[in-house]
Parts: structure tokens; sequence; C-alpha cells
């Protein structure tokens, strides 16, 4: 069996990669435009922003209750959220969030894994938590992939769409 330590540090490593490759294949030029219909209301660099504050401000801390910090309050990400972030700075500042926490990973043992905590998200133990950011970071790498991929076809259609009204 694959102690779970490492598979999430193998895990989490190689989706932040995965994240930030996805960012950079929207163009640049579309990096802050609001996608077509049918792509999400956010523009990627919203993606970006939203994946570091989430980290930042909730993921991080919430791992560190298991070793013994408070619960953390919940900050109000769109107040922080300016409009004028870029990705060359918030993808660096990603990966140096998501790198904190893989470096505490080997801080916890398989009983810890377990451990049930009083959270944001309720009582769930730290395999939860972690799977959560796990479960997160695909989601967003499937928005930015979308965006990427899909934006010509989806303006296409929604210039159709307006065509015919």
């Amino acid at each position: 069996m694959v102690e779970t330590s490492k598979w999430f540090s193998n895990q989490l490593s190689s989706s932040a990669e995965g994240f930030a490759w996805s960012a950079r294949q929207v163009p640049l030029v579309r990096l802050g435009q609001r996608p077509p219909k049918g792509l999400g209301e956010w523009p990627a660099v919203r993606h970006v922003f939203h994946l570091l504050f989430y980290e930042q401000a909730i993921a991080l801390p919430g791992m560190r209750q298991w070793l013994g910090d408070p619960l953390p309050v919940i900050q109000h990400e769109d107040a922080a959220w300016t409009g004028s972030e870029q990705i060359e700075t918030l993808l660096p500042a990603f990966a140096e969030i998501r790198s904190q926490q893989i470096a505490l990973l080997p801080q916890f043992d398989e009983a810890d894994w377990n451990r049930v905590c009083k959270t944001n998200w309720g009582p769930v133990t730290l395999f939860w938590v972690v799977s959560k950011t796990y479960q997160h970071t695909a989601e967003h790498i499937s928005d930015l992939l979308r965006i990427a991929l899909f934006w010509d076809f989806f303006a296409a259609r929604e210039q159709d769409v307006n065509s015919q009204s």
C-alpha cells in the first residue's frame, strides 16, 4: 500500500504543474476576457486568482489544523479580487503555496489522515481536506482547458445565435 502522504505529495505536485500548464494554454489576449457563453462567467485569470486565494486562505490553513492551528477565519475572495491581477505573478504565488502544502504532508502519519477535525467544511478528516484540494485543482484545470480549447467554437455559436435574432 502506498503511504497516503506520499501519494498526495505526488498528486498535488502533478496537479499544480497541470494547472499552471493549463493556464498557459489560454492565449495572452484572452486571459482577462470574459469567455463566450457556455464557458463560465470568469476569465481565465480569475480562475488562477481563485485557486491561489482558496489554497492560501482555506486549504493550507485547513491542513495546519491537524498540526494544532486554530480554525481559519473565512476571508471574502470577491473583496480581494481587483481585476488587475496578472497571471505572471499569480502562478508563482500559487506554486509557492502548493509547495508549502506538500511540505506539510510528511508531518502527517496514517492516523492523522482519518482523524476528524471541525473545519470550515464541517467535521471532516484530513484525507477529505486534501482530497478536496486535489478535486478543486482538477476542476479548475478543466475550466481553463475548456476556455483554451473551445473559445472559438463557443464564440462562433454565440455569434450565430445573435445573428439569428
